[in-house]
């Protein structure tokens, strides 16, 4: 199976992007690597013999054949579009939270202030979210989003995995 995922290196694109490498299966990511962030990200799969990388939707076209078995996975305005064998779907999403998502849009400064937003937009791990949503892709099945309830410890430990991801950056 191949994968086309845009913008790959946007922190929930490069979180679909990791998830899909780690299960074998080849990814095309798509995206200008306009910020330092995006950068960064693309030393962890960037040399990943599954994954190519493309800075416009119209590069890849140029160089890759499409085939029946593409799926494609987009981020559009806190949206995916995921299309697979002639198949298109909307899936809104949830509040989302995770290791590379851009707390200053939030105006999260601290771990305090993130546990607070996570429990008020009862916010979804990105990783329990992907689980989900790609093991539907990968596996012709309908998407259903299972209900994720943390302990607080394991809360913690993500909320801690966060503030590391923001650490690298700097």
């Amino acid at each position: 199976m191949l994968v086309t995922v845009q913008p790959c290196f946007h922190w929930i694109g490069f979180h679909i992007t990791s998830y899909l490498l780690q299960e074998g299966v080849e990814v095309i990511g798509v995206d200008p690597i306009e910020t330092n962030q995006s950068d960064f990200l693309y030393m962890y799969v960037g040399r990943n013999s599954n994954f190519q990388h493309f800075f416009q939707k119209e590069d890849k076209e140029n160089h890759v054949q499409g085939t029946e078995k593409e799926a494609s996975v987009e981020y559009v305005d806190h949206h995916l579009l995921v299309r697979k064998n002639g198949e298109t779907l909307w899936v809104k999403l949830p509040a989302l939270y995770g290791e590379w998502m851009d707390l200053q849009r939030f105006g999260i400064q601290d771990k305090d202030q993130l546990k607070s937003w996570i429990k008020k937009k009862e916010a979804v791990y990105i990783g329990d979210f992907l689980n989900d949503l790609l093991k539907s892709l990968l596996h012709n099945q309908s998407f259903q989003l299972s209900s994720h309830v943390e302990d607080e410890e394991l809360m913690e430990q993500r909320i801690e995995a966060v503030f590391h991801s923001q650490q690298l950056l700097c």
